[in-house]
């Protein structure tokens, strides 16, 4: 597994991470120009229902509930990918389908008006697909960075020869 792989992808969903909780403390202070360019993207992501984000001082988070903790989840499972990529690959295909069951139940059961939900469960389903899913985005971007570094490496092999 190649690191540079994990740190890019730890990199962008911890990027997404400070963004979003970034928006609310941008708003309250002096740069409500700068929030709304972080709000801005993350509504074509997010609903942004106020009711249903997180809040820092009176503000809301760019995204809601279950994005934080798909965001989270996301930055935290590459960080253990190593960990997940050790499990059988039958387990991590039922990680990943029992995280996006769950996550799917939870999103759809409150259109039966049998439940409406709670900002935890949100949270933590995302939170759990997030993690169950990044291992799988380490494996793609790695194999993308190994496809990269072959075909640069076949480019660059007969200019060797020149060049010397």
């Amino acid at each position: 597994m190649n690191i540079s792989a994990r740190a890019t992808l730890a990199a962008v969903w911890g990027a997404l991470v400070i963004a979003a909780l970034a928006a609310p403390l941008l708003l309250s202070g002096s740069s409500p120009i700068a929030a709304f360019f972080i709000y801005l993207p993350f509504s074509f992501l997010c609903h942004q229902m106020p009711e249903r984000s997180f809040t820092i001082l009176h503000h809301p988070f760019a995204v809601c509930h279950r994005c934080t903790g798909i965001y989270l989840g996301l930055f935290l499972g590459t960080l253990l990918s190593p960990l997940f990529l050790r499990m059988p690959p039958r387990a991590r295909q039922a990680c990943i389908f029992s995280a996006a069951a769950i996550l799917l139940t939870d999103a759809l059961i409150p259109f039966t008006g049998l439940w409406s939900g709670f900002w935890l469960c949100r949270f933590l389903t995302g939170l759990a697909f997030g993690a169950s899913a990044a291992p799988f985005a380490v494996i793609g971007i790695d194999e993308i960075f190994r496809t990269l570094f072959r075909r640069r490496r076949a480019v660059l092999r007969p200019l060797k020869g020149v060049l010397s």
